[in-house]
């Protein structure tokens, strides 16, 4: 018996480091599967059962819905939905339901979805002789109302953008980007890139194969300019150089159909943050906000943004404003975005290294307790020392540091984490590379480490975001629907005149 328990447990770690060398998203799933058959979760997630969640109720809703669904009662099919439509029924969508196997979590929570989603589609496709456009229009509405959406907020973290890379392009392969996102300084980058490339691009590898325009010099030498190096500024010109100049948030819109949204800081004392985006600036270039989220103050001036006037030539917008490095008040806008966008779950990659050391992921069992403390102690100890640093500076008038120490305690007063979280592991960089621009090597073990870090949070993802998603995909098909009718409707009255 205790050989067997003892051949088991070696068969499940051989398992685990083979997962953790796995190169490709079907390589590690097949593992985990295995993994979950061995260790017992596979049985697990067959059963209905648990304390977990409330599976009596889950289950009664279930059933309900697929009875109804097999009848063709599309009247009682609407009430039924009608009587709650919210990402977290029953408690199915807490995160400890999605840490107990490697591979997903109970199989009626994912029926549970899918029927749901099937539901939805199939109200959406009814017949006007059984609901009227008018009757579906107030159901969707309400309905994405009240369950809301997902969005993925995008820290900012200089060169680590690579880890972005991955985690974006894992939900781009698996169709789990949000239509909603954000970023920050470096996550900025990517936010505009996500902007303005059509799915067929994104899907067709593009952020395994993007490198930014780089020189060949470490930053010391850009710093100290030394060894032929060309100044900061110029070299982060050279690596924007390449994103669209003339592409606003609202064209960025109609082209996606994504929210992208961009977080800069006033370069003043007494002003505000804001989020650039179709909604609060539409005609603001996308590069001008970027160029503004990553000017690290201290190391790059202040931006003036840009936006296209009603002649369609570039003019200076808020022009008694400067802007600075988004990451320094607002790394994670989710107040904001919740506001704008109906936002109410939150998707996170995290990579900025003034705070990824201290921040660990409060949903996951393993962050609480004495290692969550250890996170809140270091970060007040952190920003206890830059205080006290910043105080003996300012009293013998050394004032070149203060800009870094206000940045600093900045970033480490944020919070850092959503509803699920993908955070730059620090087994996975180490100080010395943010001291120089990384190699080819690094640059694609960094792409491989932001895809790993969704692996194991697929499931959970899209059991938690697609009914959101489907909603919006419906709501927009109605609404087109709606331009269609107004059209022919005004033709009909064009012709009768």
């Amino acid at each position: 018996m205790v050989l067997g328990i003892n051949s088991a447990f070696t068969q499940l770690r051989k398992l685990e480091l083979q997962m953790e060398s796995a190169p490709h998203y079907q390589d590690w799933e097949l593992l985990a599967r295995q993994h979950d058959q061995l260790s017992g979760k596979e049985k697990w997630k067959q059963r209905d059962e648990t304390m977990l969640y409330d599976f009596v109720e889950i289950r009664i809703r279930h059933d309900k819905l697929r009875k109804l669904l097999d009848a063709e009662n599309h009247s009682e099919l609407l009430y039924a939905l009608n009587e709650g439509l919210h990402g977290n029924m029953a408690g199915m969508g807490r995160p400890i339901l999605y840490a107990q196997s490697w591979t997903g979590t109970k199989y009626l929570i994912d029926e549970f979805v899918s029927t749901t989603v099937e539901a939805l589609r199939f109200i959406a496709a009814a017949d006007e002789s059984k609901i009227t456009l008018p009757e579906k229009i107030d159901f969707f509405r309400r309905a994405s109302h009240c369950y809301g959406r997902s969005a993925l907020m995008l820290s900012g973290g200089a060169g680590l953008i690579y880890f972005h890379h991955g985690v974006v392009q894992m939900l781009i392969d698996e169709n789990l980007l949000p239509n909603v996102l954000s970023g920050s300084s470096a996550g900025s980058w990517v936010c505009a890139q996500l902007g303005t490339h059509t799915d067929a691009e994104l899907k067709a590898g593009y952020f395994d194969r993007y490198r930014y325009d780089m020189p060949d010099v470490s930053p010391l030498d850009v710093l100290l300019q030394r060894n032929g190096a060309i100044p900061p500024l110029q070299v982060k010109d050279q690596a924007l150089d390449n994103f669209d100049s003339r592409m606003t948030f609202q064209e960025a819109y109609e082209l996606t159909g994504r929210y992208i949204s961009v977080s800069i800081a006033p370069a003043e004392k007494y002003q505000n943050s804001r989020l650039m985006n179709a909604i609060t600036s539409p005609n603001v270039y996308i590069r001008s906000a970027i160029d503004a989220s990553s000017s690290i103050p201290g190391l790059f001036p202040p931006v003036t943004l840009y936006a296209k006037g009603s002649d369609g030539r570039p003019k200076p917008y808020l022009s008694s404003r400067k802007w600075v490095d988004g990451s320094t008040s607002q790394d994670l806008p989710a107040k904001r975005l919740a506001r704008l966008f109906g936002v109410n779950h939150y998707l996170v990659s995290m990579i900025n290294p003034l705070a990824a050391p201290f921040v660990k992921d409060p949903k996951l069992r393993h962050s609480k307790g004495m290692a969550s403390i250890a996170s809140e102690l270091g970060i007040k100890l952190m920003k206890d020392f830059l205080h006290i640093a910043e105080s003996y500076s300012s009293r013998f008038g050394i004032d070149i540091f203060s800009p870094a120490f206000l940045m600093t305690h900045a970033v480490l007063d944020q919070k850092y984490t959503g509803d699920i979280n993908m955070i730059l592991d620090m087994q996975d960089f180490h100080l010395r590379q943010i001291l120089h621009f990384f190699k080819e090597g690094e640059i694609e073990q960094l792409i491989l480490a932001g895809k790993r870090s969704v692996w194991p949070r697929i499931s959970m993802i899209r059991n938690t975001s697609l009914i959101g998603r489907v909603l919006d995909d419906i709501l927009e098909e109605i609404d087109q629907r709606e331009l269609q009718l107004a059209g022919e409707a005004h033709k009909r009255m064009v012709g009768a005149t």
